[in-house]
């Protein structure tokens, strides 16, 4: 195992956290509304409140989001500017560079394998 394996694999985790579409849609919510709950969150997305409440476990784990409690409930936000930064300059990349992103033949190969895998 070399040196920069630790790094290595929390990047991967870090991205990982990143782009499952639900969890993604969290945090560009979050970026645009700030603070908000697991129920101003599920209202907005149309997800299940358990489903919300699962994905921001693991984005509080990677350090993606920070969580606050105010009483009875809880308000989830971006962690720090860092994170709404590195979100940010993917925003503009990703806009910048869409037509070839989509068009990535490994990407699209690789996400054609994971559904015949899973059965879809």
């Amino acid at each position: 195992m070399s040196g920069r394996e630790p790094l290595l694999m929390a990047l991967e985790m870090f991205f990982t956290a990143l782009s499952d579409r639900s969890r993604l849609e969290i945090v560009l919510f979050l970026l645009n509304h700030g603070s908000s709950s697991v129920q101003e969150i599920t209202k907005a997305l149309g997800r299940s409140q358990s489903l919300i409440s699962h994905h921001l476990a693991c984005l509080r784990n990677c350090g993606v989001v920070k969580v606050e409690r105010r009483g009875k409930y809880s308000y989830y936000s971006i962690a720090n500017d860092a994170v709404a930064s590195i979100v940010k300059l993917a925003i503009e990349h990703a806009m910048r560079n869409s037509r070839s992103i989509l068009a990535c033949d490994v990407i699209n190969e690789e996400k054609v394998s994971v559904n015949l895998n899973r059965g879809l």
